[in-house]
Formats: structure tokens, C-alpha cells, sequence
């Protein structure tokens, strides 16, 4: 009934426009006016089909630019799962490896020098030729040994499981310093902030020491510092900066740089550079590292 009433009224909103028209142009049917409904109606139809096709257009992409949007999203969460999950595995495996190379070869290496040092006495009356031999194979031992101290150092510093992150840093930074002794470092650590997650300590570690990696190729520089501080109840801020010959102002980022801004970000932190006297590394990140979201596709 109100299709119909509708319908009724329509019909006689457009006899009573016709109507009104036809008054209005009968006026002007020498010049043809009189067919100007018509081409009105006409002019409309064509504009009412051209713009509902421009609107199905516009209607399937945006449907196709959302769908689009969601697998990039999709694609991006997968990724950095897939990212976090190679860093922690590859954090696992060298921590495996730092132990093996501590518990079986450190040790064995160990013997080899006191088998030495005591074969040595044994042959104090013998040939200088023997005593030297056994003398080479102490000093062998012993640098085989430091190489694989530094090895363990570099896969897994036994002061970030041992003494915490402070003195893992400070450790790194002196050892970093001994084939540079023409730098100068200092360590700043906020005491206010609170025991981290291991994950975070791991992260810390290994952005500080690829930042400083990165001085060593490209600075030259001869002052660098760390500070490590709390900046809010949520929020650290870590800062590696030196006073070398900075960065130019084009010039790409390398992979040092690009692994400590993934690192970050995974973190749900933030990375800036600035460079002029030497480069300032800024890092922001959270005590509680954000956890990545669920792929959609796995319910």
C-alpha cells in the first residue's frame, strides 16, 4: 500500500512537472524549446548511468585497495614474527655454541697448557730444542685459547647472563677499545632502571655492539659514549654517539644501521640518526617489549 501511495505520487509529481514544462516552452516552439524536456530527460539519464557506473568503479577498488591493505598488513606481521623468531633462534644456537666452546674446548685447551707448563719442568735438563718445542705448544694453547675466549665473547658475553647488562656493556666496551686505543669510551647506565627481560638485555647488547662495529668501519672517531637511561615509567632511551666525520646526508643507511632499526622496531621502539659532528644513534624503546600481533589467518 505505501509502494503503491508512493508510486501515485511520483507518477503525479511528474505529470504536474510535465505539465509546467510544456506551459513554460510552448512559448518558444519556433525555437524548438518545446523539445527541451526531452533533452533534459536524456541529458539526466546519461548523467545518472555515468555516475552510477563511476560509483561501482570507485566501490570495487576500494574494495580491492582494502583487501590489498589487509594482506600487506597480514604479510608485515608474518614477517616480523618470522624476523623475532630468527633472532631469538639465533640468540639461542650461539649461546649453545658459547657453551660448548667453554665447557669442551676452553677446557681442553686448559689442559693442553698445564700438560705444557709441567712437561716443561720435567724437561728442564733436556735439550733446549725440546723445551722449546713444548714451550711453543703452551704458547699455541694459549692463543687458541684467547681466540676462542673472543669467540664466546662476541657469540654470547658471559656478563650479560652472569652480572647483568650494565656490566656486560662496560665489558664490551673495553674489550672493543683494546685494538682502538686512540678512542675513548664511557658508559652511562640509569640506576632507577628496573631489572630487564632478557629478551630486552639481548637486544640492548647486540644493538650497542653493532653501533659500535659500525664507528670502528666508518667514523674515525676518537670519543664515543653510551647512555643507557630511564625516560619515563614506560620508556628506555638508548643513545651511542661519536664525534667522527658523521654521515653524509644522502647516503643510504647500511646493514648495521638497518639490523639495530629492525631490532627496534620489533621491539615496538623507534630509531633516529642525526649526524653532523659524528653521528648520535637515538633509540626508544619499551621495558615491556609490544607483543606481535596474530596472524588472521591462523584461527
Amino acid at each position: 500500500m505505501v509502494l503503491f501511495t508512493a508510486a501515485a505520487f511520483w507518477i503525479a509529481a511528474w505529470l504536474e512537472l510535465n505539465e509546467r514544462i510544456n506551459r513554460w516552452t510552448a512559448s518558444g516552439e519556433f525555437w524548438q524549446a518545446d523539445e527541451l524536456r526531452t533533452t533534459l530527460l536524456a541529458l539526466a539519464l546519461a548523467l545518472g548511468w555515468f555516475s552510477w557506473r563511476r560509483w561501482r568503479e570507485l566501490k570495487a577498488e576500494l574494495t580491492l585497495r582494502t583487501q590489498l591493505q589487509g594482506e600487506l598488513a597480514r604479510a608485515l606481521a608474518a614477517n616480523r614474527q618470522l624476523t623475532r623468531r630468527s633472532l631469538e633462534l639465533q640468540e639461542t644456537e650461539r649461546k649453545h655454541i658459547a657453551h660448548e666452546l667453554h665447557d669442551e674446548l676452553g677446557q681442553y685447551l686448559n689442559a693442553i697448557e698445564i700438560e705444557a707448563v709441567s712437561l716443561r719442568s720435567e724437561l728442564a735438563s733436556a735439550p733446549a730444542i725440546q723445551v722449546e718445542s713444548v714451550e711453543r705448544i703452551r704458547v699455541l694453547a694459549r692463543h687458541v685459547y684467547d681466540v676462542a675466549r673472543t669467540l664466546m665473547r662476541r657469540l654470547r658475553p658471559v656478563g650479560l647472563d652472569e652480572l647483568g647488562l650494565e656490566a656486560a656493556l662496560q665489558q664490551l666496551l673495553e674489550h672493543w677499545r683494546v685494538r682502538r686505543t686512540e678512542v675513548h669510551c664511557a658508559l652511562q647506565v640509569d640506576p632507577r632502571i628496573p631489572t630487564l627481560h632478557e629478551d630486552l638485555n639481548v637486544a640492548i647488547f647486540r644493538m650497542v655492539q653493532e653501533a659500535l662495529n659500525n664507528i670502528a668501519r666508518h667514523a674515525q672517531a676518537t670519543q664515543v659514549d653510551v647512555q643507557l637511561t630511564a625516560s619515563d615509567a614506560e620508556w628506555l632511551q638508548l643513545v651511542v654517539s661519536d664525534n667522527g666525520v658523521g654521515m653524509a646526508a644522502k647516503a643510504p643507511a647500511g646493514l648495521g644501521l638497518t639490523g639495530i632499526r629492525e631490532r627496534a622496531e620489533l621491539l615496538g621502539g623507534s630509531c633516529t640518526i642525526e649526524s653532523g659532528n659524528g653521528v648520535r644513534l637515538t633509540l626508544r624503546l619499551p621495558l615491556s617489549p609490544v607483543p606481535l600481533p596474530e596472524d588472521p589467518d591462523d584461527d
